[in-house]
């Protein structure tokens, strides 16, 4: 999902006590990924692997700064990048989702105010009919069925249901990520500027309640359901003081308690949480760089969810420090695979895409 960005910054910062974290065994190595060609004012907002050899990308290419449009869906196939057409849809549109699974490849974003959602089919693009008033779409294809979150403070989310959407009420007002096991599916956000969580028990959405961290505001921003007892929740909490302005979460839930996990002390921020076929936990986030006055560069963390013992791969070619988009996709694993695809967006660099 993909709302308004908002940049963690962190100029004047103290410096944060760089201990060296605990690496897994035979750890991956994120290598830079050559991109399609695009114009230099691209930004690439989400990234989807739901196939050996099938990574999609989306985004858009403005003309010139401050006018984002002209949106493009990529596929890589192994070899080399495709466009793909994207039917009814206006040069001033913007994609902000791709979301894929086993079961099918849904896009979305707005087009001339209004959401826009498309379904791959048989090769190409089909466009689907949003529910009416939708201003922007991001759907999310699971295993517990297609759902599309409604406008924020709505607190209404939509499922697709034969060859309509039908809408459930949600306990919080913005839905930034929806996950499944199986039937059961889990969602994150914020409500009223408060970390939310809601789960589907098949037949309505129920509140899960969270620990609110002490802060002027905080957010998830994705979930993974990893077992039937064991769902793992990331986020920002904003603290908006010293000696950080930001600082990660990211807890566990039994089915009845939350437990927050230790980070690596470097890190500031987290936005995106994927398990490979290993079983290995991975999660990508901001962290300081060792020179104090340098931008929170980005960084993908892992862990074995047994013993928790992290390793921080570096993101090649970020440039000066990496911004916090609030809740892109910027992580993938390959379905199949234990590939690990990051898309990371840079200052003053532009989008980089980074392969294991």
């Amino acid at each position: 999902m993909k709302p308004s960005a908002r940049i963690a910054a962190a100029l004047g910062l103290a410096a944060a006590a760089m201990t060296p974290s605990p690496a897994l065994a035979a750890d991956p190595v994120l290598h830079a990924h050559a991109l399609p060609a695009l114009r230099a004012e691209a930004e690439l907002m989400d990234v989807a692997a739901p196939a050996p050899n099938q990574t999609w990308i989306v985004g858009y290419q403005a003309l010139k700064p401050g006018y984002p449009g002209n949106p493009v869906v990529h596929r890589w196939n192994g070899h080399r990048w495709a466009g793909f057409t994207i039917p009814n849809f206006s040069s001033r549109g913007v994609l902000r989702s791709v979301s894929a699974t086993a079961d099918g490849v849904w896009i979305g974003g707005a087009k001339d105010g209004a959401a826009y959602v498309a379904q791959y089919v048989n090769g190409a693009f089909t466009q689907v009919a949003a529910p009416a008033g939708l201003r922007s779409a991001a759907p999310e294809q699971t295993s517990a069925g297609v759902w599309l979150p409604g406008d924020p403070r709505t607190g209404v989310i939509w499922r697709r249901e034969g060859t309509a959407w039908a809408p459930y009420a949600m306990p919080m007002q913005k839905v930034l990520a929806v996950r499944a096991r199986g039937g059961e599916a889990w969602a994150v956000g914020d409500d009223d500027s408060a970390p939310a969580v809601a789960r589907f028990t098949g037949t309505t959405w129920e509140n899960v309640p969270y620990p609110t961290p002490f802060s002027e505001g905080a957010i998830l921003e994705d979930v993974l359901p990893r077992t039937a007892d064991d769902v793992w929740v990331v986020g920002t909490n904003y603290t908006r003081g010293e000696p950080r302005p930001t600082e990660p979460l990211l807890h566990r839930y039994d089915g009845a308690t939350w437990t927050p996990v230790p980070l690596p002390p470097e890190v500031v921020g987290l936005s995106s949480i994927v398990r490979d076929d290993a079983g290995t936990v991975w999660i990508s986030g901001l962290a300081l760089a060792p020179d104090w006055e340098a931008q929170p560069r980005p960084v993908v963390i892992g862990t074995s969810p047994d013993s928790i013992a992290w390793t921080v791969l570096e993101v090649p070619g970020a440039g000066e420090g990496g911004v916090h988009h609030e809740g892109w996709d910027t992580l993938a694993v390959e379905a199949g695979t234990s590939r690990l695809w990051v898309l990371a967006d840079t200052r003053p660099g532009g989008p980089v895409l980074t392969t294991s």
